[in-house]
C-alpha cells in the first residue's frame, strides 16, 4: 500500500514544473497576459521554481524507490522506470545548465539544451497514467489533466511560432 507521500512529492514537483512552463507559454499564445502580474512574478522566479522542480522530483523518486523496495541493480527496474529515468536525466541536465555561468559558454546551445524540458513535458501524462494505473486518487486526477493542459498550452505555443506572420 502507498503511504501517499511520494505521490505528493511528486504532485508539488509537478505543480512546480507546470509554473515554470506557464509564463513563456501564456505570454505567446494570450500576448494580453504578457504584463500580468502572475506572469511577470513566476518567469523572475523561474529559475529557482526550476531547481525546486528537481528537489521534489529527486524525493519523489528516493520515497517510491525505498517504499517498494526497488533494487536499481536489477535491469527491470530501469524498464518499469524508464519514464521517470528519462524525466529525472532531462531535470538534472536543466538544474546543472541553470545558471549565468552555463548561459554565457553554452550561449545557443543553452537554449537547445533547455528545449528538452517540452520532451519532459510530453512525457509526464504517460509517466503519471503509467505509474498511477488501478490506483488513481485525487491527485491524479488533477495532474493529468494539469499536464495535458501544459501539452496544449505548448503545443499551441509552437504553432502559433511557426505559422507565418501577416
Amino acid at each position: 500500500m502507498l503511504s501517499g507521500t511520494e505521490n505528493v512529492l511528486g504532485f508539488l514537483a509537478l505543480l512546480a514544473y507546470v509554473a515554470t512552463l506557464l509564463p513563456s507559454n501564456l505570454k505567446i499564445v494570450f500576448p494580453a497576459l504578457k504584463m500580468s502580474w502572475p506572469v511577470k512574478k513566476l518567469l523572475r522566479h523561474r529559475r529557482s521554481i526550476g531547481i525546486w522542480t528537481f528537489n521534489l522530483s529527486m524525493a519523489h523518486a528516493a520515497f517510491v524507490i525505498g517504499l517498494h523496495n526497488m533494487d536499481v541493480f536489477e535491469r527491470s527496474f530501469y524498464y518499469k522506470s524508464a519514464s521517470g529515468l528519462m524525466i529525472m536525466g532531462i531535470f538534472a541536465l536543466l538544474t546543472i545548465t541553470s545558471n549565468n555561468w552555463s548561459i554565457k559558454k553554452l550561449r545557443r546551445n543553452w537554449k537547445r539544451l533547455h528545449g528538452l524540458t517540452y520532451l519532459a513535458a510530453a512525457l509526464l501524462p504517460w509517466h503519471i497514467a503509467a505509474k498511477m494505473e488501478g490506483q488513481w486518487t485525487l491527485l491524479t486526477g488533477i495532474a493529468i489533466p494539469l499536464t495535458a493542459l501544459a501539452v496544449a498550452l505548448l503545443c499551441c505555443r509552437k504553432y502559433l511560432e511557426m505559422t507565418p506572420k501577416t
